[in-house]
């Protein structure tokens, strides 16, 4: 009982933590607990709280729904960006960004819309092992990779900047109003709840799953629009930000087990504290330029797949 109140807590305390380190650091340390005027007041609360809620909700977007794609495609390798999913989900939120040059809703709906083709171009692939799943979104990365290009090469030169930023991950820009973010994370996080036994089932099997009364392509269904809601709504966010949903999932596992009642909390706590670590290191580290997000989780991220790739990591 201890050791499992301690593996909640420390994700929290983790958390609030990494918010408070995000509010503080920057080019001007600022403490937020100091009463502040003027401009230290319009830094903290105007600039930086909505960049740290950005950072907290993407993240835990992203590790939701690389838990999510780890069971659906029955490996422990999957994540959004590393199956291409992400790549998808910027073509289609390109492609919304060519219909309505404001962003808004055709690039969350077009966002949204590439992350569903971008899972259902890898599902068929699931069942030829993990090896050959992991090849497939490797091409599938590549191929969505080359939309990207073209439909760059399409933009408007007025909107090219932008589009390059957010490619790279930009957590300043961000085009989704706080309160419909938030809502989607906890709209994503309820569906997981909901979910849960059957991800747990899935874990065995489809046939063992469907032998304890999982409707197999119901729950398969399902958390393929979990996935695909959180990954549409993180890349809109944010743009392509990769390994979030490869590292976080892992380390809840650690923490208190594969059951997803238990993991799925921890999950995206684990998601909103590293996106929030990342982006505070992304602006500190080359300080007064920035660096970009993406690029500062791909160094954690990496190294940690190859480590995983080499150990052929399972679930227990």
């Amino acid at each position: 009982m201890g050791s499992r109140v301690l593996a909640i807590a420390l994700p929290v305390a983790l958390t609030g933590a990494a918010a408070l380190l995000a509010l503080a650091a920057g080019e001007r340390w600022l403490s937020p607990f100091a009463p502040t005027t003027g401009l230290d007041e319009t830094i903290l609360w105007q600039l930086r709280w909505p960049r740290v809620q950005s950072a907290a909700a993407v993240g835990a977007l992203l590790a939701l729904a690389g838990a999510a794609l780890q069971v659906l495609l029955g490996n422990p390798l999957a994540e959004p960006y590393v199956l291409g999913v992400a790549g998808s989900s910027s073509v289609g939120a390109i492609g919304g960004l060519l219909l309505g040059p404001q962003a808004g809703w055709p690039m969350s709906l077009g966002a949204f819309a590439g992350a569903c083709a971008g899972v259902a171009a890898t599902l068929p692939f699931a069942r030829l092992g993990p090896h050959r799943l992991l090849l497939a979104g490797v091409v599938m990365a590549a191929l969505w990779g080359a939309a990207v290009t073209l439909l760059l090469a399409l933009l408007p030169e007025r909107e090219l900047g932008r589009a390059l930023g957010w490619m790279m991950g930009n957590l300043a820009g961000n085009p989704i109003p706080m309160p419909v973010l938030w809502t989607g994370v906890v709209v994503v996080l309820l569906l997981g709840w909901a979910l849960a036994p059957d991800l747990d089932r899935l874990l065995l099997g489809e046939t063992h799953a469907a032998d304890l009364g999982t409707r197999v392509r119901r729950a398969r269904l399902g958390t393929l629009l979990l996935a695909s809601t959180a990954t549409a709504l993180a890349v809109t966010a944010a743009g392509t930000i990769g390994f979030v949903g490869l590292v976080v999932p892992h380390t809840a596992r650690l923490l208190v087990g594969p059951l997803h009642r238990a993991q799925l909390p921890v999950v995206a706590l684990g998601g909103a504290s590293l996106l929030m670590l990342a982006d505070t290191g992304a602006r500190v580290l080359a300080s007064p330029a920035e660096l970009p997000v993406g690029a500062v989780t791909a160094i954690v991220g990496v190294p940690l797949f190859l480590w995983l790739l080499v150990r052929r990591t399972s679930w227990s």
